[in-house]
C-alpha cells in the first residue's frame, strides 16, 4: 500500500502549489437613497427609514440619510410630519393621546427633500377584514413534521376582486421574518389569477403562521424552532397593502430566497420602487412607500 502514497501525496502538493489567490476589482457602483416607509394604523409611533446603499461585499452598516424633512399628506386633510432622532436616519412621527395614523380609504403622499433633491411616493389605506380567531391542534407524525402545536388564524377576504393582504406571525413576540415565512395572499389565494373572491384564507396562507426551520448551521436557537409549545403567545397581524405593495413584496421574496435554488437560481436584480425623484427622472433610488390598515388577533397554546 505505501506505494501509492508518495504519488498521492505529490498530487496534494502540486495542486496546493498552483492556488492562486485572484484579487478582482469590480464597481462598487453609485450610492443611491433606499427608503423603509411602511406606515400603518397601529397605535404608536410610526418610522421611516431613510439609508444610502453601500457597496455589496461591504461589511459596514449602510450610511443614514441624515438631514432631511419627510412629510406624509393625506387627501383627508391630515399631515403628518416625521421628525429625524439625532442623526440617525430613522424619521419618526409620534401620535398624540388616542390618535393613530391614517384614515382608511384615504390616498396618502410621501415627501422628502434631501440634500435640495425632492422624492415621492404615493399608497392608499385600503380596508381590512377581521381575524376571527386563531386556533391550534396538536400533531404527531404529519408529513415529517415535529410533533407540537399548530396554527391556522381564520378571516375571510373582503368583497371586491384585487384584496392583496400581507400576514405577519408573531411567536412570543418575535416576528417571524425569515424569507420563507413572508406570507401574502391575493383575494385569500396565492395569486390574482384564481379569480376568487370574499372566500375563507386558503389552508396554505391560514397555516403560514407557524415557524419554517432552520437548517444546518442556522439551527442553533432552540426559540426558534418549530412547532409552538403550551403556553406560547401567538399574535397575528393582517395588513391590507395595495396591489403595488403585493407584488414589490413578492419580488422581495423572490430575491431573497434565490439562494435556496442552488444553481439554478436566477440573478439578484434591484426590485422596482414607488419612490419618485422629481428634480431628476434618471436617478436611481431604492425602497418603498406604503400605508396599511391592520387587523390583530392573539391567543395563548393551551390543551
Amino acid at each position: 500500500m505505501s506505494k501509492y502514497i508518495i504519488p498521492i501525496f505529490l498530487s496534494i502538493v502540486l495542486f496546493s502549489a498552483c492556488t492562486d489567490v485572484i484579487d478582482v476589482d469590480l464597481d462598487e457602483g453609485e450610492s443611491v437613497l433606499s427608503v423603509d416607509a411602511f406606515l400603518n394604523n397601529l397605535p404608536g409611533p410610526q418610522v421611516i427609514k431613510l439609508r444610502f446603499t453601500a457597496p455589496y461585499f461591504s461589511n459596514e452598516f449602510t450610511p443614514e440619510a441624515s438631514g432631511a424633512t419627510v412629510t406624509v399628506d393625506g387627501n383627508d386633510g391630515n399631515t403628518y410630519n416625521f421628525v429625524e432622532v439625532g442623526q440617525t436616519g430613522d424619521y419618526v412621527w409620534s401620535p398624540g393621546p388616542d390618535s393613530i395614523f391614517g384614515t382608511i380609504g384615504a390616498d396618502y403622499t410621501l415627501t422628502i427633500v434631501l440634500d435640495g433633491q425632492t422624492y415621492t411616493a404615493v399608497s392608499r389605506m385600503n380596508p381590512v377584514p377581521p381575524i376571527d380567531s386563531i386556533s391550534t391542534e396538536f400533531r404527531e407524525d404529519e408529513f415529517g413534521q415535529p410533533d407540537g402545536y399548530y396554527a391556522q388564524f381564520h378571516s375571510t377576504d373582503l368583497p371586491g376582486r384585487g384584496n392583496t393582504y400581507w400576514i405577519k406571525a408573531f411567536k412570543n413576540g418575535m416576528f417571524l421574518n425569515k424569507p420563507q415565512e413572508m406570507n401574502l395572499a391575493f383575494d385569500a389565494t396565492f395569486t390574482g389569477g384564481v379569480n376568487t373572491d370574499a372566500v375563507p384564507f386558503i389552508q396554505p396562507i391560514a397555516e403560514g403562521i407557524n415557524r419554517i426551520p432552520d437548517t444546518g448551521d442556522d439551527a442553533v436557537d432552540d426559540s426558534d424552532l418549530p412547532p409552538y409549545e403550551l403556553g406560547d403567545s401567538i399574535r397575528v397581524e393582517l395588513h391590507a397593502i395595495t396591489e403595488e405593495t403585493f407584488y414589490f413584496l413578492e419580488e422581495v421574496r423572490t430575491q431573497t430566497t434565490l439562494g435556496d435554488a442552488g444553481i439554478f437560481a436566477e440573478p439578484a436584480t434591484n426590485v422596482p420602487t414607488n419612490i419618485i425623484p422629481v428634480d431628476n427622472e434618471d436617478e436611481n433610488t431604492q425602497g418603498f412607500f406604503s400605508v396599511a390598515a391592520v387587523a390583530v388577533a392573539e391567543t395563548i397554546v393551551e390543551e
